[in-house]
């Protein structure tokens, strides 16, 4: 089941390399920046090559955060979060794709340092903080995000550009399918939970944040005791697989027949 497993992730990593090429999706936004001779001799045809490494998917292995900071005071200030910077005069810094751990926050008047501190934001949460240049950084909030609804946070961002790349691939447009120390992460956790409705409320609450195997979701179904809560999973899930050309292998999961017809009525009806 293992290279099963590992063979998906492979050809699912190929289509997407073949797939995503400069230019071979969207419309061009021609440069209007006309450059002097001096810069075409040196970045065009004096020779000079650049090469560059494309970067297709962030990595949120380390977790994902926001932080939200209002500057409610006259002039032009500067906010750097880690590796990322905004600069502007409207009093109003928003910073996304943070990782969850401790890293330094710095704010700028014009040109100058007037603050530092060392935050830690936590996973899946969003930091919202007001700053005074003369009281200090004050955090108003800790607000958790909600994977419910396709809110586009976390992973989902790799989704949102790489399905323009997808040419209709189903695969591409869900995204790939969890690292294997992820899935294992996700799994324990989902066992954790006592009862069926548990299970079932725990998965809903990730489901638009994690993309399965058909094998994989056979493992979440099997942890579940009562039919109508494997059926209730295999529906929620079926949106989620890499691979619902195989969802029909869920079926010697049921036990009872009116549980498989109603496993089979409901691929007939989504599979049209």
């Amino acid at each position: 089941m293992k290279k099963i497993g590992l063979l998906i992730i492979a050809f699912v990593m190929a289509v997407a390399v073949r797939a995503q090429q400069v230019g071979s999706a969207g419309r061009l936004l021609q440069n209007e920046y006309q450059p002097n001779k001096q810069s075409r001799a040196v970045i065009g045809r004096g020779g000079v090559t650049i090469n560059i490494d494309y970067r297709w998917e962030a990595d949120y292995n380390r977790g994902y955060s926001e932080v939200f900071i209002r500057i409610p005071e006259q002039g032009r200030f500067t906010v750097s979060i880690g590796d990322q910077e905004i600069t502007n005069a409207n009093g109003m810094f928003r910073f996304f794709d943070l990782a969850s751990v401790s890293q330094p926050l710095s704010i700028w008047a014009g040109r100058q340092l007037i603050y530092r501190v060392t935050i830690s934001p936590r996973d899946n949460t969003r930091m919202v903080m007001d700053f005074f240049t003369q009281g200090g950084l004050y955090l108003l909030d800790e607000i958790t995000l909600n994977n419910n609804e396709p809110s586009y946070h976390g992973r989902q961002w790799n989704d949102v550009w790489n399905r323009s790349y997808s040419g209709g691939d189903f695969a591409m447009q869900i995204g790939r399918p969890m690292p294997p120390e992820e899935y294992q992460k996700f799994i324990t956790m989902y066992k954790k939970q006592t009862f069926d409705d548990e299970k079932l409320s725990f998965f809903n609450m990730q489901k638009n944040l994690v993309v399965l195997t058909t094998a994989q979701v056979g493992e979440l179904i099997s942890s579940l005791s009562f039919g109508n809560s494997k059926l209730s999973l295999a529906k929620s899930a079926y949106d989620r697989v890499i691979d619902p050309q195989n969802y029909y292998l869920l079926l010697d999961k049921f036990t009872f027949q009116d549980e498989k017809e109603s496993f089979k009525s409901f691929l007939q009806s989504v599979q049209r």
